[in-house]
């Protein structure tokens, strides 16, 4: 049995709100009848709309062009007719264009047999150009398009499959590698092809995903499996790079000389990779985790892109009460919304309708120096000085202090028993630093 590995420092152990069993397989969600499908469901600027009010559109129909540096292409989850084209509010914070089908006519996929591509004799041009086109992105946020990572300069060092979940609640990316065990390793073998790493990599929970996971690594694929612990933020770049390259990598490298030559991937992503490369298939649709002690019955679905959220909602047996709060992604990373027609969108993962009770107390006391923030934060870092330097209005101290390295993983105010806003006080200076750098630029 291989020994279970973890990062250095820090971290917290949230393990709540997974007491319930998914069904196997993972169940399709009832298809919307109305898909909101935004044409910005990635880092880079929104794809440029292709069609028009009232015209008819095939699934699978290519709907957005991705133009710009960092913008992926967008296509019909459904067929139908096209109802609108307006700007709605993101998730994130500002606005984007969307696409609204209005469900009608005949599926060209669903529930029809698929022809399949025989990857191993593709170039790696060939697989980039299908990525590309098929407007595959990374599934975690912010959605960096899988070709410009894939197309990037320089040799690959490592590149890893992680299938660690350490936020709580999340089991999207372990019920898929139940379902899709043999897809997702034969995408991450398309990605070992196209990248040439010198290490390869599958990180792993101890659970029983590892189990199924590790006992499908076939003959003549070889990548390496290591077993993590699912502390949180385990799964978050940084601490998985320091688990895994241990003493190689220093504790105080900056982001961007630790991931060089890295490439990241979740199991969502490497399946997305599978299906527009053997089956030329777009990204439809992803695992959802529907949860929340506001949520009647728990989920994980499989969800067309473009579901408003209060459809999963609903088809989970609605609200128990009044949720505290509604979020997409996970309690700690993931972002607040206020509206059940938000839609599903190639990077969510996750769909919680908290209780009061697990929202808890928002007030705001003063802070008791007990530490736990610095105790929490896994990159060495002070919070409690950080947050008073910034409350101070002192931003080049706290810089200088190291607040660059902050990744906001949230885990210093999960950990902080007088609600201080250390995070959202972070966050805020962060983006006017980045703003200025890039004003200056």
């Amino acid at each position: 049995m291989k020994a279970v590995r973890t990062f250095r420092r820090g971290g917290i152990r949230v393990q709540g709100g997974r007491e319930w069993t998914p069904a196997r397989p993972v169940p399709n969600s009832f298809l919307p009848n109305s898909a909101v499908v935004l044409l910005k469901q990635h880092a880079g600027p929104a794809a440029r709309c292709l069609v028009r009010k009232g015209e008819y559109v095939r699934e699978g129909m290519l709907i957005g062009k991705g133009e710009s540096p960092a913008s992926a292409n967008v296509h019909a989850p459904v067929p139908g007719v096209v109802r609108d084209v307006r700007r709605v509010a993101l998730s994130e914070g500002g606005e984007a264009e969307a696409v609204i089908i209005a469900l009608e006519g005949s599926f060209d996929r669903l529930g029809k047999r698929e022809e399949r591509y025989l990857w191993k004799s593709m170039s790696r041009r060939d697989i980039l150009n299908s990525v590309r086109e098929k407007g595959v992105v990374d599934t975690e946020p912010p959605g960096v398009p899988l070709y410009d990572l894939l197309s990037r300069e320089g040799a690959t060092r490592l590149l890893v499959l992680n299938a660690i979940e350490s936020e709580p609640y999340l089991r999207s990316e372990s019920c898929l590698l139940v379902d899709k065990a043999n897809e997702i390793l034969d995408g991450f073998d398309i990605l070992r092809k196209a990248l040439s790493p010198e290490r390869s990599v599958i990180a792993l929970d101890d659970g029983q995903a590892a189990t199924l996971l590790g006992a499908a690594v076939r003959e003549g694929s070889r990548p390496e499996i290591v077993l993590l612990e699912p502390r949180y933020p385990q799964d978050m770049r940084r601490q998985l790079l320091g688990t895994l390259e241990g003493p190689r990598m220093p504790a105080d490298a900056k982001d961007d000389s630790a991931a060089q030559g890295t490439l990241i991937v979740r199991p969502s992503t490497a399946f997305a990779l599978y299906e527009a490369v053997v089956l030329a298939k777009p990204m439809l649709e992803r695992y959802v985790t529907v949860a929340g002690g506001a949520v009647k019955r728990p989920s994980v679905l499989k969800t067309r892109i473009g579901t408003p959220i209060g459809d999963l909602v609903e088809e989970c047996g609605g609200f128990l009460g009044p949720p505290a709060r509604l979020v997409i992604g996970g309690p700690l990373r993931g972002h607040a919304v206020h509206d059940l027609d938000a839609p599903v969108t190639k990077t969510s993962a996750a769909v919680l309708a908290l209780s009061p009770e697990e929202v808890g107390s928002t007030r705001r006391s003063p802070c008791i120096r007990c530490g736990r923030c610095a105790e929490a934060c896994p990159e060495r870092l002070d919070p409690d000085i950080l947050f008073r330097l910034l409350e101070s209005r002192d931003g080049k101290r706290a810089f200088a202090c190291g607040l660059d390295r902050c990744t906001l993983c949230g885990a210093c105010g999960f950990a902080c028993p007088s609600r201080v806003p250390l995070v959202a006080s972070f966050a805020a200076s962060l983006a006017a630093r980045r703003a200025a750098v890039g004003a200056r630029a």
